[in-house]
C-alpha cells in the first residue's frame, strides 16, 4: 500500500564520505540549522560503522522532527527505523522495497534520463532525485549529459511526483526549481560539513525557505 505523505521541502541536505566530520555529526550539524529532509549517504564507510551512526542519527532526527533517510541501504533504513531510504537505479525495485519497509516510509529514486524517467514513473516512488545537474566531488563517474529543456521535459513526464534535482548544485541554484519547475534541490559539498562555521549552514536552510512550494499530495 502506497503511504500517505507529505514532501514539502525545497532543500535535501546530503551527508558524504569524510574523514574529517562522521555522518552523526554532519547530521547533527544540519537538524541545528534547521533541516528537514536529509539523505545519509555513505560509499566507502565499513557497514557495520554506518549502522551505528545511522542509529544515533535517526534519534537525533526524531528529536528534532526532521526526515532522514538511508541511501542504498533499505535493510538498515528498516533496522534502524529511519524515515525511509533513497533507491539506485540499479538497486532493489520500488515496489520490493515498499513490501519491505513498514507503511509509511519514503522511497526515493534516482533517474538520469527520459528511459530511467519512465520506468520510475511506473514504479511511482515518492519522490525523484534527477541529474546530474553538474560534475559532482562526490560522483565523479557521473557526467552531466542532458539539456534543461530534457530536464524540464522529464520533470513534467513525472509529475505530480515530486522531483529533486542534484549534482554539483549549490546555494545559488534555488532558482532552477522555478526554471525547471521541480519540487527542490540537493546539496552536499557545499554544505561543507566538515567546517566548524555553521553560519552558511543556516544562510542555505533559510534560503530553501523562501523555495518551499505548496504542499504536494502523493
Amino acid at each position: 500500500m502506497k503511504p500517505d505523505l507529505r514532501i514539502k521541502e525545497s532543500l535535501l541536505c546530503l551527508t558524504r564520505d569524510t574523514p574529517d566530520c562522521s555522518h552523526f555529526r554532519q547530521v547533527e550539524k544540519l537538524v541545528h540549522a534547521g533541516a528537514s529532509f536529509i539523505q545519509l549517504r555513505s560509499k566507502s564507510i565499513p557497514e557495520s560503522l554506518l549502522l551505528e551512526e545511522s542509529k544515533s542519527a535517526v534519534f537525533l532526527a526524531k528529536q528534532i522532527g526532521c526526515k532522514l533517510i538511508i541511501n542504498d541501504h533499505y535493510e538498515m533504513a528498516r533496522d534502524v527505523d529511519a524515515d525511509g531510504v533513497h533507491l539506485g537505479v540499479s538497486d532493489a525495485p520500488v515496489e520490493f522495497v515498499r513490501d519491505y519497509l513498514p507503511q509509511g516510509k519514503i522511497i526515493g529514486k534516482t533517474v538520469h534520463s527520459i528511459e530511467e524517467a519512465k520506468i520510475a514513473f511506473k514504479e511511482q516512488p515518492d519522490y525523484i532525485g534527477l541529474g546530474p545537474v553538474r560534475n559532482s566531488i562526490t560522483k565523479k563517474e557521473l557526467t552531466p549529459c542532458l539539456s534543461e529543456e530534457e530536464f524540464k521535459e522529464i520533470a513534467a513526464l513525472l509529475h505530480p511526483i515530486p522531483v529533486f534535482l542534484i549534482g554539483g548544485l549549490n546555494r545559488n541554484d534555488f532558482d532552477l526549481i522555478d526554471r525547471i519547475h521541480v519540487q527542490g534541490i540537493c546539496l552536499c559539498s557545499d554544505l561543507s560539513l566538515d567546517k566548524d562555521d555553521p553560519t552558511h549552514l543556516h544562510e542555505i536552510v533559510q534560503k530553501s525557505r523562501s523555495f518551499e512550494p505548496a504542499l504536494h499530495s502523493l
